[in-house]
């Protein structure tokens, strides 16, 4: 009897008066157990023989006895060990099945009698695991053939199915090697290897056995989720995906770190060890490291709320934290990007206070057109609008320019130059592919209409008087 079972016996027992005298016979019983003097009282055993005796009291105490194991039922249940992960699968079952059959299998074979029974036992063993190991090699190249099929027909990145494969077949040749070793040592009933016939063999190729299972079932699954990743990345080329190339490699990050976890989790309960002091230990560690590492827990918070917003996407061409380039990697900690002469910039999230995306769903193209004093504007307007129908026109710039040129008018008197102000809109990440297109056509229209575009330069005036006349510049050349 348990301790939980004890008390609670004799607290219903204390509750009923005729029933007090069976909580002291079982606390005599318990005593007794213990080495201690036993005392019984005459007249509470007289008690308990007349609730026996009478049927309306003995069927009370029937129904207290029930509640009492209902009790201590619940309270075994929620005392319980979680069942292993193999075991509700039912796979323990059918592994013991397999080798309980296996020994019985040698056991019935009357070979092992003699020393030529035993021999030709033996060649018969090397015979089958030979066999096995021809299966195994031959099922470990097919295997490598599929997955490699697979990688070609979905357009998959990595290179791990090679690997899966050898693995594969290594796991296969251990398996076969240590049942051949077990298969000679009960044959041969090698004395040292007498502890085979127990239980401990069944326990030690049973948490071979979970291993290698919790294993592969962690890989499938995490390959299905590589596969996934990869499909979307890999078909997701067109500009309105973006945001899935963003989401997609962070989702991997984030969930490859949760899987690893519980993985690692479930393999040390299957191996029986409580992972509940783990639990409690890496719950007050996340607590320090939080305390101890404020900038990076500012940067998954930053991080969070920039993609969650959805300000910049893998492909934008953007400034953040001073830098501008174009972005090549997002992670949920730091941005990634690469400006044109091909410098790699890593900015961190904390780092970032203010985000100018150039390319978010359209892009400008903005240009400040010098011309010469003496030109006439309405004119040259006139030509950047013949420029921009004829771009519209041809087929390479018609999808990449949205919008008819805006002219924003004469936007500044400059010291060699009256400026126009305009500008085209593109696609996301196009505007300098039109705009220096545009440019090259302006310089050629500009030079066949003979429209001056200025160079820097400086003008020496000496004032005029009212009537127009400018006073003369006396010039000595020696």
């Amino acid at each position: 009897m348990t301790a939980r079972t004890y008390l609670i016996l004799t607290a219903i027992l204390t509750l009923f008066s005729p029933l007090n005298a069976l909580a002291q016979a079982t606390a005599s019983s318990e005593e007794q157990k213990n080495g201690a003097q036993v005392q019984v009282d005459a007249a509470k055993v007289g008690e308990l023989i007349k609730t026996l005796e009478s049927e309306t009291a003995r069927q009370d105490f029937i129904d207290n006895l029930k509640t009492l194991v209902e009790v201590n039922a619940e309270a075994s249940e929620d005392d319980a060990v979680p069942e292993r992960v193999t075991k509700t699968l039912g796979v323990d079952d059918a592994f013991k099945g397999f080798l309980g059959s296996y020994n019985e299998f040698l056991a019935r074979n009357n070979l092992s009698s003699s020393t030529v029974g035993r021999s030709s036992l033996t060649l018969v063993l090397f015979v089958i695991i030979l066999a096995l190991y021809t299966i195994v090699h031959k099922g470990g190249t097919k295997l490598e053939d599929r997955l490699l099929k697979v990688k070609r027909r979905y357009q998959l990145t990595h290179n791990r199915y090679p690997f899966y494969a050898k693995l594969v077949r290594i796991t296969g040749y251990i398996l076969t090697s240590l049942l051949f070793i077990y298969s000679i040592c009960a044959i041969w009933s090698i004395t040292q290897f007498t502890f085979l016939k127990g239980d401990f063999v069944e326990d030690i190729f049973g948490i071979v056995f979970n291993v290698i299972l919790i294993t592969l079932l962690a890989a499938i699954i995490w390959e299905i989720i590589n596969i996934s990743v990869d499909y979307g990345i890999s078909h997701s080329a067109n500009i309105s995906s973006t945001r899935l190339r963003t989401l997609l490699p962070i989702i991997h990050n984030v969930t490859f770190v949760i899987f690893i976890i519980l993985f690692s989790l479930v393999l040390l309960s299957e191996l029986g060890i409580d992972i509940i002091p783990l639990l409690a230990g890496a719950g007050i560690l996340g607590i320090a490291v939080g305390f101890g590492a404020q900038t990076m827990v500012k940067d998954f918070l930053t991080g969070f709320i920039i993609i969650l917003e959805d300000l910049i996407q893998v492909g934008d061409v953007a400034r953040v934290g001073g830098k501008a380039g174009l972005i090549e990697k997002i992670t949920i900690r730091k941005v990634q990007l690469r400006d044109l002469d091909g410098t790699v910039y890593t900015v961190p999230f904390s780092e970032i206070a203010i985000v100018e995306n150039l390319t978010k769903h359209f892009s400008y193209y903005l240009m400040d057109i010098g011309i010469a004093y003496r030109e006439n504007t309405d004119e040259v307007i006139g030509y950047l609008k013949e420029i921009d129908l004829e771009m519209r026109s041809e087929e390479h710039f018609r999808d990449l320019i949205l919008e008819p040129l805006e002219v924003l008018g004469v936007d500044a008197f400059a010291d060699s130059a009256v400026i126009i102000k305009a500008r085209i809109k593109t696609k996301p990440i196009r505007q300098w592919d039109v705009g220096r297109e545009f440019n090259r056509r302006m310089k050629l229209k500009f030079d066949e209409k003979g429209i001056e575009i200025p160079f820097p330069h400086q003008t020496l005036y000496f004032g005029e008087d009212k009537k127009g006349h400018a006073p003369s510049l006396p010039v000595r050349i020696e």
